[in-house]
């Protein structure tokens, strides 16, 4: 417990910050902006989340205060020690200089003075109440001395409610607008564990608001407990997150089955663990199954804000593309892969996209689509991370990866039926970079004829995609099974016997198949995608001792063929027959195997749509052997360290 001393220094300044109150509900929860500021702030309820500190004070009105709290570490706090630490607080996307009314300032030396310059330039910050702990001495002879009810807050911006000689301070919350319409709501922590969710609007553009915590708050971890700490990402809506109802891009869905979850899914739990918070929940195609803008009939489409703002998203992953590629206060997000919805969307928007191995990362707590292609991965705009979180994310010792040191492959397999893209300038820009990189990191392009190999090993009378082409479709039975034929039933129930009516046309497709895929069938996909698995895994991208995977097998995912863009409206779009000699988005989930889309640069085009020049974001794909993620990660963190592998930037552009 911590004695607390109180420097009263409001009369020094003659305009202080105002909080103006836009509302109050009735457990507590606000909404506020500061001064003429613009800005929405949050502070959630008592009944959730315990304040953070609560003083006794005397001789300082009642009312709200924003606060900052600056933990320092010397013995002698000075105006240049304060000056420094605000000047790094300000870096922060939730503090603003207007939390500066109200400081309370923490030691961690043994014993500390505040000397006069220190107290000086509080002053002329215009800080109206000072709380200063007991191991700091002041040359201010006026204190008046109360003890603190509990533990000492971290650094960063807070709200202050005065009342009746007591003090109550509480974390805040920015917020940002949700103009792309990525998320389906926000979620701030209970302290509990569990999660609530937050819906409201800005009041003039009628925007979900969308809170997130200052980084701040977690500066003080430990980084060898908390690696990801201060890290910030949000979650698809098929995975579930203690506290929040898991929608699965469906209403219907989560008005029958509306109670809260009460565990979060393991792998969320982990990155959790590790320190990062989430803030959100993404929007989600209706089950995961991957549907067209205008067949989104149930849950609205979101946005795509890169160049003219009418591309489409691609996959089910849809929200979390949408929500990387716009807004820089969120780090990764959270998607899920089956057949292409983390890597598509990628794509779509130019970031990294990881798929990793199945069975790498644990599926418990996630809506089902197909139980032996289901995955679960992460978009990020920054190469680095997407290593830091591999590593991290997927632990040591985890058997779904080859055990070992490795270092990144020095092969890139080139495989001629997929190439070239639809547009030559995207092509050329494709040559360069594979050229520059390769040299950059000692690394030869083999060609590879991947259908020849195929004919030779097989002996199949048709093509790749001819083999495979039932293989995707074990989804119709697996996710009927596991959420279909109890949904229906249930719904039925209570809603005389109907089917649910707001389903999207992918999913009502695909169930109303279900009665006539068979066991049998059934089997006979899942024996081929495993056969397939084998053929790959042993001739196309075989084992390497020294780097695990012999080499990285390259191709574009984008539909329209590479370089041509991809509107949310169909009836603009050109969609050639894909090039090779299968969907390339479908190699890894039939591999059962790990796959990158990476970002390399952009090509111009003229929009129909905002009828001016605008620039494409380019992606290439990597495919590793079979459980060679770190090794393929290896080749993503030497991409960047040469500088070929960018970090991309929010908004129309990539680059």
């Amino acid at each position: 417990m911590f004695i607390f001393r109180l420097l009263a220094l409001a009369s020094l300044c003659l305009a202080n910050t105002t909080v103006k109150l836009l509302s109050r509900d009735y457990h507590g929860s606000s909404t506020y902006m500061l001064s003429n500021a613009s800005d929405i702030y949050y502070v959630r309820s008592s009944r959730d989340v315990a304040p953070v500190g609560i003083y006794a004070i005397a001789d300082v009105q009642d009312g709200l205060v924003p606060f900052t709290v600056i933990t320092s570490d010397v013995t002698n706090i000075t105006a240049g020690t304060l000056s420094d630490k605000i000047h790094v607080y300000a870096q922060d996307d939730v503090w603003k200089e207007e939390f500066l009314s109200g400081i309370v300032l923490v030691s961690t030396a043994p014993s500390t003075v505040l000397d006069a310059s220190g107290l000086a330039y509080l002053h002329s910050i215009c800080t109206s109440v000072l709380l200063i702990d007991d191991t700091i001495s002041t040359p201010d002879a006026k204190i008046t001395t109360f003890t603190k009810s509990i533990s000492t807050p971290p650094p960063g911006p807070y709200l202050g409610e005065i009342t009746s000689g007591q003090l109550i301070l509480s974390e805040t919350y920015a917020t940002f607008r949700d103009g792309y319409s990525s998320f389906m709501s926000g979620v701030t922590r209970n302290d509990d564990g569990s999660y609530s969710p937050l819906e409201f609007w800005h009041p003039s553009s009628f925007e979900k608001l969308i809170p997130f915590p200052s980084r701040l708050y977690s500066s003080l971890l430990p980084r060898s407990t908390y690696p990801l700490a201060g890290l910030r990402f949000a979650i698809k809506d098929i995975v579930d997150l203690a506290g929040i109802v898991t929608g699965g891009g469906s209403t219907d869905y989560m008005r029958l089955y509306s109670t809260p979850k009460v565990k979060t899914a393991p792998a969320m739990q982990r990155l959790i663990d590790l320190g990062a918070t989430p803030i959100g929940k993404t929007k989600s195609a209706t089950f995961a199954w991957g549907a067209w803008p205008d067949q989104n009939d149930d849950v609205p489409y979101p946005w795509n804000p890169r160049a003219d703002g009418y591309l489409g998203l691609s996959a089910s992953s849809h929200g979390s593309a949408s929500a990387i590629g716009a807004y820089d206060l969120l780090d990764f997000v959270i998607g899920t892969d089956t057949g292409g919805s983390v890597r598509n969307p990628a794509d779509r928007v130019g970031v990294y996209g990881l798929r990793p191995t199945w069975g790498v990362v644990d599926v418990e707590g996630v809506i089902e689509s197909a139980k032996t292609l289901d995955s679960v991965g992460f978009l990020t705009r920054d190469p680095i991370l997407a290593h830091q979180l591999t590593r991290l994310w997927f632990g040591d010792g985890n058997p779904a990866l080859k055990a070992g040191s490795f270092d990144y492959p020095k092969k890139i397999i080139y495989p001629s039926e997929w190439f070239p893209l639809n547009s030559s300038t995207a092509q050329d820009l494709v040559d360069s970079w594979l050229a520059n990189m390769t040299s950059a990191l000692g690394m030869k392009i083999e060609y590879q004829n991947t259908s020849n190999i195929f004919q030779d090993v097989i002996g199949y009378n048709g093509t790749l995609g001819d083999w495979t082409s039932n293989v995707s479709s074990v989804n119709v039975k697996d996710n009927w099974d596991t959420l279909g034929r109890q949904f229906v039933e249930d719904y039925g129930k209570v809603n005389g016997g109907r089917y649910p009516t707001r389903l999207d046309a992918p999913v009502r497709d695909a169930w109303a198949q279900s009665p006539d895929y068979t066991q049998e069938y059934y089997e006979t996909n899942v024996n081929r995608s495993w056969e397939f698995t084998s053929f790959w895994n042993e001739h196309i991208i075989p084992f390497n001792n020294a780097t695990c995977s012999e080499g990285l097998w390259v191709y574009h995912i984008a539909d329209t063929g590479g370089g041509v863009p991809e509107y949310r409206d169909r009836t603009l779009d050109y969609f050639p027959d894909f090039p090779g000699a299968m969907r390339g988005a479908s190699i890894a989930p039939f591999a059962h195997t790990v796959d990158i889309t990476i970002p390399i640069g952009q090509v111009p085009y003229d929009s129909v749509i905002s009828k001016v020049e605008e620039q494409l974001a380019i992606t290439l794909n990597f495919v590793a052997h079979r459980g060679c993620d770190a090794a393929l990660m290896e080749f993503v963190k030497a991409c960047a360290d040469a500088g070929w592998c960018k970090h991309v930037q929010t908004g129309r552009t990539a680059f």
